[in-house]
């Protein structure tokens, strides 16, 4: 890159990806590191608090990691202009259930990239299992092919044709990672783990973004689509009432076609729509959901004994309860105590 090139670009990376110019990212949003090249946000509500790490890696392009221990978060996150948008995002850990137009989620799952034109965040992101750990970049599509160009004297793909490609349809497109983009996107992780705050950083990620771009350039579309349904407002109200439901009544075990009935929802959309957005089955999700209560408190209250445990978790059979906490803990409730109590010289 010629010295004219370099200074180009460097004025690029501080005219256009300030956070401040771009976006306004809500209330409960406070900036703990903010300079030209990144910028770490803590969020915090009365469900929890997360971490935003965002990079201005080069003119156009923002890369924003998210760790989200939260149920949900409300963002004002918006672009104040009407250029185009390529947007990835991926999925590490967790679940991400996001709006993509009114009344309508689309819900994300680890290993998960998904492709959209979409041109804000605004609106309300949950997170389903209280926990997300993901990647997003945003490329304002004029702006990376012009600094592409300049940078490789004519860059091989062409952006808005790769845009145009993936967000054909009105719904995002959704592929499960494979071996070579779960190396691409490791790396990703890795790299903001170790240098959270370091402006050198980006030249790295710079790279790591032609790398994704030439990736998605190269691979058949129909041959690695996920097919992923929308979900309706009203079904996951429905949804999230019969997780309420079923963690906040734990002594009561209701069965399936009783959920059914109580939400009026019919029973195949019912279990579907539940793994999709808590990543398990009903019955499966109970079961572990009521063992970690369950490990929880034999340590926290060791004066209970483990049938007491047991029946305060809906369970009349202590055998039985045993033989679910093995199942899901690897020990039965007697040697978890006790191995947890020796392992911190209790």
């Amino acid at each position: 890159m010629t010295n004219e090139r370099k200074y180009s670009y460097m004025k690029g990376m501080r005219r256009n990806l300030n956070v401040n110019e771009i976006a306004s990212l809500g209330s409960n949003v406070k900036p703990v590191i903010q300079n030209e090249n990144c910028s770490v946000l803590m969020l915090n509500d009365t469900t929890g608090e997360g971490v935003m790490t965002i990079y201005r890696v080069m003119p156009g392009v923002m890369i924003c990691f998210s760790d989200m221990h939260m149920e949900q978060c409300v963002s004002e996150f918006e672009l104040k202009n009407d250029k185009k948008v390529f947007c990835i995002d991926h999925c590490r850990e967790g679940r991400i259930e996001m709006e993509v137009k009114p009344g309508v989620f689309s819900i994300m799952q680890e290993n998960e990239l998904r492709l959209d034109n979409r041109e804000n965040h605004k609106g309300t992101t949950y997170y389903p299992l209280k926990h997300y750990h993901g990647v997003s970049i945003f490329m304002e599509v004029a702006e990376v092919q012009k600094a592409l160009d300049e940078m490789f004297h004519g860059f091989s793909v062409f952006i808005e044709e790769l845009r145009s490609q993936y967000c054909a349809e009105e719904k995002p497109y959704v592929i499960r990672g494979d071996k070579e983009l779960e190396s691409i996107l490791s790396e990703f992780y890795q790299k903001n783990m170790a240098h959270p705050e370091l402006a050198k950083v980006k030249e790295y990620y710079l790279l790591k973004v032609v790398e994704l771009l030439l990736y998605l350039n190269t691979i058949t579309i129909e041959d690695r689509k996920e097919v992923r349904p929308y979900y309706y407002k009203t079904q996951m109200e429905k949804i999230k009432g019969i997780h309420a439901k079923i963690t906040g009544n734990l002594q009561t075990r209701f069965t399936m076609e009783e959920l059914s009935a109580m939400y009026e929802i019919p029973l195949t959309t019912m279990k579907k729509c539940f793994k999709d957005v808590y990543g398990d089955s009903i019955y499966s999700y109970q079961k572990r959901y009521r063992m970690n209560l369950a490990a929880n408190m034999l340590l926290q209250d060791k004066a209970k004994e483990i049938q007491e445990i047991a029946f305060c978790l809906g369970y009349e059979n202590p055998g039985k309860f045993s033989s679910a906490f093995r199942s899901v803990m690897g020990l039965s409730p007697a040697e978890y105590r006790f191995r947890k109590e020796t392992y911190d010289g209790k």
